[in-house]
């Protein structure tokens, strides 16, 4: 019970053929509309005839570095986000001087679902400055929409709560099958899982191990119709933030749900910071 999302537009810029080879696909499998361009140059004369939601720059590049064309894009269009790709040890105070106007950074080889959900938050950011005029300051933010997956095998209670939350400012994926949570999950930019204990097949709880060893930052609630403190420990230890009992009150699973959120972003936000202090310590000359 996917929901139709909007195909960001991405330029893609980065002299790797092999990196835009393997990149690209696995970004367009999810939802995202993909040009590439193999040099600055290139990339500068693609921005001349087309529009883009969003711009993936590399630092080095032969003909232009990527501080170049960053420069010479923000002077032309200085309302288009730009995510900067760092992958190589030459990174000079260049690359400090224009911290303040870059979106958000990467580091190569990328993951690509992390990569998705910087593409849509740059996105998303955009587009409430140029609706409301103000500057969305670089942190937690509960104006930006907060991605949520709900998993339930009741499909009155799923249709339920994905109205409800979508009217508090969520963006809501749903499904009745958990052989399909780890799937969705590469597929889609997700902060907040909301998961039934007692499903058909995998039941919540394996689920639950399974997100946290291959998602460890995302955030998962558990949802129960028979409350029992064994199996509540048992999804704490396994790393669930709370555990909600049915049918939820709206108000409470809101509150938990933007709590889980504001969780995982400044835990991503302090991995970002971590890697770019050590890139930057590492090779500012």
């Amino acid at each position: 019970m996917k929901n139709e999302q909007y195909k960001i537009r991405l330029l893609m810029v980065d002299d790797e053929e092999e990196f835009l080879a393997s990149t690209a696909p696995a970004l367009e499998r999810r939802n995202i509309e993909v040009t590439t361009a193999l040099s600055g140059i290139k990339a500068l004369e693609i921005l001349q005839k087309k529009s883009f939601d969003v711009l993936l720059l590399d630092v080095k590049m032969p003909d232009m570095d990527g501080i170049e064309v960053f420069q010479s894009v923000k002077r032309e269009y200085p309302n288009l986000p730009v995510i900067i790709l760092t992958g190589h040890g030459t990174i000079s105070q260049a690359f400090q001087s224009v911290k303040e106007g870059v979106v958000d950074y990467i580091a190569k080889p990328c993951d690509i679902d992390d990569l998705v959900g910087k593409l849509q938050r740059a996105v998303e950011k955009h587009q409430i400055e140029w609706k409301t005029g103000e500057t969305v300051q670089p942190g937690i933010s509960e104006t930006l929409p907060i991605q949520v997956l709900i998993v339930d095998d009741e499909v009155e209670l799923l249709d339920s709560l994905q109205k409800v939350l979508q009217r508090r400012n969520m963006r809501v994926i749903t499904t009745s099958k958990g052989d399909e949570v780890l799937s969705l999950l590469r597929e889609n930019p997700i902060d907040v899982v909301v998961l039934d204990v007692k499903l058909p097949g995998l039941d919540g709880i394996e689920i639950l191990s399974l997100i946290k060893k291959e998602m460890p930052m995302l955030e998962v609630v558990l949802l129960t119709g028979h409350p029992q403190v064994e199996t509540a420990l048992q999804g704490m230890k396994k790393g669930a933030l709370e555990y909600v009992v049915k049918p939820p009150d709206s108000e409470e699973l809101t509150d938990i749900i933007r709590r889980a959120f504001a969780k995982r972003q400044k835990n991503v936000l302090q991995e970002q910071q971590k890697t770019i202090d050590e890139v930057l310590n590492r090779y500012i000359e």
